[in-house]
């Protein structure tokens, strides 16, 4: 076997076999998955500010703090005696509000909901970072599969510029098929140049998800391996499941919780007053004075309710409405996405299949002829160039049609009830 022939075997080796295994410090896919997850403070900051208003929401379910009184009453402004006058009283009292009906109930709730708004936002940053980390890590592996191919690919022209040099010393080629593949050289160096760049920056997006460390370590041969996908009818139905629309239903129920509020401003409040006061000297009879109790209940009477209660109610129920459109046009709209991604998917797959069972193999083939043919002086070197950036550019191609497959596979497990 020629050196030609054993680097164009490696060349669909590296596309089509999978390794047994990686070394130790491979970074794959699935840790740099769980190391974006524990890095991202977004999803920290929005998991915290849930807890937050978790603490909240009991405590707005709570009385408001009772208030103490303390005071004098009916004093006497010339001597300023407080055993002067009978009704001369040093007054101590306690007071505590009640709401109208169960307000701080519904208010509770309410926060709750609130609540529930950011776990679902940090449920979807999840697996926004999820997808977003896929699809760079898919990059970088690309990138770095793609140089492979170049190099490898880059010493199969160096052989053909050296095997024309030679021919043409000895008569058999003109100096055009040399300078051709001078040419041809200087333009694989040039593409190895630009995929070296994108290589780069492939891994400065992933060192801004898992750190610069982590980022260096090298990736496995093998390819990303991805969870996969439900049906098409499953992901649809799945999508009443997703954290998007979890926010919809929350921002649905922080409103009910709203509405509720305004209902129960038609009910009465009320406040209790509970006072001791204190007197002191004799009466006329020369006994002393007693101290005094009193009670008294405090109520709210909403009677005009036509430009306070019924307006909030009003303006609660509408917005509990657009509430609901909101979660409709949600709805239609990941639909629409996992539709349209459903079907990039479909078509990739069945390219990637075209690729694998008939492209790759018949340019090899005319590859190998052509090559015999032109050392058999049946063909000129330009038909043999011909032939061998068709089958380096098909075996790019099918990594780069196999790459976006799985790209877009991590775009469609955004869509997936779990955060996988």
């Amino acid at each position: 076997m020629s050196a030609y022939q054993f680097i164009k075997c490696i060349n669909v080796f590296l596309i089509f076999i999978t390794p047994v295994g990686a070394f130790a410090n491979d970074l794959t896919l699935a840790e740099a998955e769980q190391i974006a997850l524990h890095s991202d403070f977004i999803t920290q900051k929005l998991k915290t500010r849930a807890a937050s208003l978790g603490e909240r929401a009991i405590a707005d379910g709570q009385l408001p703090d009772p208030r103490i009184k303390f005071g004098i009453i009916n004093m006497p402004v010339v001597s300023f005696d407080r055993s002067q006058q009978p009704i001369t009283q040093l007054q101590f009292g306690l007071q505590q509000s009640f709401p109208r009906g169960r307000t701080l109930h519904y208010k509770s709730l309410q926060t709750q909901a609130v609540a529930s708004i950011d776990e679902a936002l940090a449920f979807d940053r999840e697996k926004q970072v999820l997808r977003s980390l896929r699809n760079i890590y898919l990059d970088l592996y690309l990138n770095i599969n793609t140089e492979s191919i170049l190099q490898q690919n880059r010493d199969l022209f160096i052989q053909m510029l050296d095997i024309t040099q030679r021919q043409y010393a000895a008569g058999r080629d003109n100096q055009h098929d040399v300078l051709n593949a001078q040419l041809e050289l200087a333009l694989m160096d040039d593409r190895i140049a630009e995929i070296t760049g994108a290589k780069d920056i492939a891994l400065a997006e992933l060192a801004k998800w898992i750190g610069v460390l982590e980022a260096q370590r090298p990736l496995p041969t093998n390819f990303p391996e991805l969870p996969p996908l439900l049906t098409l009818d499953q992901m649809l139905s799945d999508l009443q499941n997703h954290p998007l629309i979890q926010v919809e239903n929350a921002h649905i129920n922080v409103n009910n919780q709203r509405i509720k509020i305004a209902e129960e401003q038609y009910k009465p409040g009320w406040m209790l007053d509970v006072t001791y006061g204190e007197r002191i000297g004799n009466s006329v009879d020369g006994s002393s004075r007693d101290d005094l109790v009193s009670a008294m209940l405090i109520v709210d009477l909403p009677l005009f309710t036509d430009r306070r209660q019924d307006k909030r109610l009003a303006a609660s129920k509408l917005q509990n409405t657009a509430a609901h459109y909101a979660r409709s046009d949600r709805l239609l709209e990941l639909r629409r996405q996992v539709e349209k991604e459903y079907a990039h998917w479909v078509r990739l797959k069945q390219r990637f299949e075209l690729y694998k069972t008939r492209a790759i193999i018949d340019a090899a083939q005319n590859s190998e002829s052509t090559l015999k043919a032109y050392q058999n002086d049946l063909t000129d070197f330009t038909t043999l160039m011909r032939a061998r950036l068709t089958e380096l550019n098909i075996q790019i191609n099918m990594l780069q049609i196999r790459i976006n497959h799985a790209k877009s596979q991590a775009n469609l497990l955004y869509f997936a009830r779990t955060a996988s």
